[in-house]
């Protein structure tokens, strides 16, 4: 009988443990289908440079900012959300001395980088002066060969009061101060330890390569499951955000892939082999229409503050003196804009009719900047005539004084990331031979392109390009005109007299609204009585992502659309 007993007593205990198999194995099956992973295709993945408070000027090997940092780094004191509205990120609230020279900054308190190195303002104040004093002047600064940025170029000093109050001063200041703090492809988005260099708390420090992920990101990069140029992987770790709920991830993984080709990316969201097609990387607007049946595909858009539009080589002929006006008004008035939004943009564009520079989409333009050209072919002719071009040989290009305006170059990039410009350029081009201008399109590599568009006496005659959009104040947009603001030895357009670089520099530099609104009026006058540059369209922004992903919010920017917060729902 006791054999029996025992045999009973082993059989129940045995059930028992399969019971709990059972149920761990299910726990553990439950925790994987909870994992979630989203795959995004990007267009290119250079080799891993770490240190992002460094540029890769100073530091090729391991210098510079990559798209993988917003993830395992991304930690700005303030920010912009969607629409282009400061919100707070590592820093509470903020305030402004009413000279425009002091940021006072309230830190968010329980900020820990990865390793648990808390975040406070001494820490602030050794990045921003590693940042603007040491790592990226060479670029940036007022000698850099990037964008020339006002806060390196008038910063003062930094201190920390105490261990949650960091303050920035300014030589100078000037009404968009705490904005240029924000924008997300400037240095200062990502901080380090100063315990990670060597030696510490040195702002000319090496950092350790063993803490090149040591960030306040809520991702690390997973070296051994990354390949060289080809994939990223991310993965999440518990971060200061999931300790204080401030914008939780929800995605476990992000693997960034890399596709060259924006149409390869496109079948690889059809197939389900990707997620979402990094929008830096869109394909071709004429790709949106095959996808817009598609059940597994969403497509998000909305309207852009952008403007793509033509620049003229207005320092020679046929575009310079009172004839070059009247020429470049001209060609305002002979293009047909509504025709390039449906032709080269499916309809994912307006026409820019409403504006010379500055899209009436943004908050901050005042209503005298809403003022463009429509299409009127008389008043194209009219203009072309009253500057003494004619039709002297019959062979429907105009021409004067032995000067023909045949095979007048216009110059767009290969760059599939400005698949846009050769429809548009087609389009131009097509338009301009009706009122008897021959242009030639011109492709160039993006760095030819690059160097055209802003070195002085640029070898075009018109060149395509486009403006920032939402990301970028409208004094900031405003600085094209004065090249000493930019990296530019050229203005975009300047006026006979130079008014126009004045004002420009005046806008950068307002300390209060009404007198940026003021200098933004008399620069959208002068862009209009002299035609300085053309609009052509104000394009749609647009997202292709696979079905299964919910919650998709535009970012002032490709940068900031934040995936990691979106919802994966099959």
């Amino acid at each position: 009988m006791m054999l029996i007993k025992n045999i009973r007593i082993t059989a129940v205990r045995l059930a028992a443990l399969l019971v709990l198999a059972a149920l761990i194995s299910a726990g553990v099956q439950a925790a994987m289908a909870a994992e979630n992973t989203m795959t995004m295709s990007v267009g290119k993945i250079s080799d891993l440079r770490t240190d992002l408070t460094i540029s890769s000027t100073l530091m090729p090997e391991i210098g510079g900012r990559q798209y993988y940092h917003y993830y395992t780094h991304f930690s700005p004191l303030i920010t912009q959300d969607g629409d282009g509205n400061i919100i707070p990120w590592l820093a509470e609230s903020y305030e402004i001395s009413d000279d425009h020279k002091t940021v006072t900054f309230h830190l968010r308190k329980g900020v820990k980088f990865a390793d648990g190195t808390p975040f406070n303002a001494s820490v602030a104040k050794y990045n921003f002066d590693r940042i603007i004093t040491y790592g990226w002047p060479d670029y940036v600064g007022i000698n850099g060969t990037g964008a020339k940025l006002t806060t390196f170029i008038h910063y003062d000093y930094s201190e920390a009061p105490d261990d949650y109050t960091f303050v920035l001063h300014f030589k100078q200041g000037w009404l968009d101060v705490a904005r240029d703090l924000t924008i997300s492809t400037y240095p200062y988005i990502g901080f380090i330890s100063p315990l990670d260099v060597e030696p510490a708390w040195d702002i000319n420090g090496a950092l350790k390569q063993e803490k090149k992920y040591n960030g306040l990101g809520p991702y690390y990069l997973d070296e051994n499951e990354s390949v060289p140029k080809q994939k990223i992987v991310l993965k999440r770790r518990q971060s200061w955000q999931d300790d204080l709920n401030f914008h939780k991830p929800t995605i476990d993984k992000i693997v960034l892939t890399c596709i060259a080709e924006p149409q390869t990316a496109v079948l690889a969201l059809e197939k389900g082999e990707i997620d979402y097609i990094c929008r830096n990387w869109n394909p071709s607007l004429d790709s949106l229409s095959k996808l817009e049946g598609n059940t597994k595909i969403t497509i998000e858009t909305r309207p852009d503050t952008k403007t793509y539009y033509l620049s003229t080589a207005w320092w020679k002929e046929p575009f310079n003196g009172t004839d070059g006006i009247l020429l470049r008004k001209a060609i305002c008035y002979a293009l047909d804009r509504e025709e390039m939004v449906e032709g080269a943009f499916n309809g994912y564009a307006t026409p820019a009719t409403d504006t010379m520079w500055l899209s009436p989409l943004s908050p901050e333009v005042p209503k005298c900047c809403s003022k463009g050209y429509g299409y009127n072919l008389e008043n194209a002719k009219k203009m072309l005539t009253e500057a003494g071009w004619k039709d002297s040989d019959g062979d429907g290009i105009l021409d004067k004084n032995g000067r023909s305006l045949k095979d007048l170059n216009l110059v767009i990039t290969s760059s599939t990331d400005f698949l846009w410009m050769k429809d548009l350029a087609l389009i131009v081009q097509s338009q301009l031979r009706k009122i008897g201008i021959d242009v030639e399109i011109r492709t160039l590599e993006w760095a030819d392109y690059a160097k055209a568009r802003s070195k002085s006496g640029g070898d075009y005659d018109l060149i395509l390009q486009y403006n920032n959009g939402r990301a970028v104040s409208m004094a900031r947009e405003l600085i094209y005109f004065n090249s000493t603001l930019t990296a530019a030895t050229q203005n975009l357009y300047r006026d006979s007299n130079g008014t126009l670089e004045g004002v420009a520099y005046g806008a950068r530099m307002a300390s209060n609204t009404d007198e940026l609104d003021e200098y933004a009026c008399q620069a959208c006058e002068i862009l209009y009585d002299e035609a300085g540059v053309i609009p052509l369209v104000h394009p749609s922004e647009y997202a292709l992502m696979s079905k299964k992903i919910n919650g998709f919010e535009f970012g002032v920017n490709y940068w900031l659309d934040h995936v990691e917060e979106c919802r994966i729902e099959d």
